[in-house]
């Protein structure tokens, strides 16, 4: 998603991805038919879009980057349930196969950070828990393991 783009749309507190679809197939028709907010909203997060050339799945890309997201994978992953507040919940339960898989999903979740709980990562849950495997797991997928911890921040670096 272009940086200077922000999300013009707002999922619902429990998002229906069914909806979602509707919304996509609406974004495409209106688009095609030249209706000037889909026009709009279609050339703020897609480049030189075509109404004769567009399709659904850009269609689909359009309404995710209009919440936020990178891609409909990335969002249709969100509406799923696939949040950093889950994997964190599933590290802490020590169910490694769901962590597996929703960083499959949304691998940016490795690092981001978890709402409410400061500067906590992945892998300080795992840590804390003192769960080799799950510290593994997410090394492999790029953990950062100085990002969080104070210690490594510039303001307490050695001058």
């Amino acid at each position: 998603m272009p940086r200077n783009a922000l999300p013009v749309r707002k999922l619902r507190e429990q998002p229906d991805l069914d909806q979602l679809k509707r919304q996509t197939k609406e974004l495409l028709a209106a688009f095609q038919a030249g209706e000037p907010s889909a026009v709009a909203e279609v050339s703020l997060h897609y480049r030189g879009a075509d109404a004769s050339t567009f399709a659904l799945h850009d269609s689909q890309l359009v309404l995710a980057r209009a919440h936020g997201f990178d891609s409909w994978p990335k969002l249709k992953a969100y509406v799923d349930g696939v949040t950093v507040g889950h994997v964190c919940e599933a590290i802490e339960r020590g169910d490694l196969p769901a962590v597996r898989e929703m960083l499959r999903r949304r691998p940016e979740l490795v690092d981001l950070e978890w709402p409410g709980h400061g500067e906590t990562r992945r892998l300080h849950v795992a840590v804390l828990r003192r769960d080799p495997l799950a510290v593994q797991l997410l090394m492999e997928h790029s953990a950062d393991a100085r990002r969080g911890i104070w210690p490594h921040r510039d303001a307490t670096s050695p001058v």
